[in-house]
């Protein structure tokens, strides 16, 4: 990933500075959240029901950081060289709503200490949330601009590679399971599993296309 450099601007008079856009898609998230609790109250089934409705949303955000970049590579617009310019923000929004979504589940065990003491987190998901929570803070890490400059472009670029690289099987998988399981009809798994591989054909288009523009030189 190419460092971003942030706007230096500096903020009018009488003016609040916007909040980075990382922080928006915290907030938005955390919203999206509140809808499933207030749609089946704020009980364990509601806490479940808002973990879902984030579990979705990150889907989202996941496919938005992931495909910025090549999408502004291929497609010569100024718009989209905009967004992906702003890339950075988008990967450390992805790591801050699945840290929202990470809170999201262990809520229900934390606000409910007797089902926690009948049930507990099972190895699984105690798994999973231990290896989500370490790779958001190792891809918010490597996708800073202090990281390149001590660790170097390289192994930051690997970082980013294996860390996005996880979540994208988790998103695929997850989707998978869902449409080949004995599951009720849900429409929004086959769609994030259309979009993870969207995603992939579209990074390696980018690709392919860098090594056409390097072997083809300057003109």
């Amino acid at each position: 990933m190419v460092a971003i450099e942030h706007d230096t601007a500096p903020v009018e008079a009488g003016r609040f500075p916007l909040p980075p856009g990382w922080a928006v898609i915290a907030i938005a998230t955390t919203l999206v959240g509140i809808g499933g609790f207030w749609a089946r109250g704020f009980s364990e089934n509601g806490l479940r029901l808002g973990s879902e409705f984030i579990w979705r949303f990150t889907c989202m955000v996941y496919f938005a950081a992931v495909i910025a970049g090549p999408v502004a590579r291929l497609i010569p617009s100024q718009a989209l060289r905009h967004i992906g310019e702003q890339r950075r923000q988008l990967v450390w929004g992805f790591c801050a709503s699945f840290g929202v979504y990470l809170a999201s589940i262990l809520a229900p065990n934390l606000l409910t200490p007797l089902g926690l003491a009948r049930d507990g987190l099972t190895a699984g998901p105690t798994a999973f949330v231990m290896v989500g929570a370490g790779l958001t803070l190792v891809i918010a890490y490597a996708a800073g601009r202090d990281a390149a400059l001590f660790l170097g472009k390289a192994a930051c670029g690997a970082m980013l590679v294996v860390g996005l690289s996880y979540f994208w099987l988790a998103y695929a998988l997850a989707g998978l399971a869902y449409i080949s399981g004995p599951h009720r009809p849900d429409a929004f798994y086959g769609f994030s599993l259309s979009l993870m591989i969207v995603a992939l054909l579209l990074r390696f288009a980018d690709r392919f296309a860098a090594e056409i523009r390097t072997r083809s030189g300057p003109v």
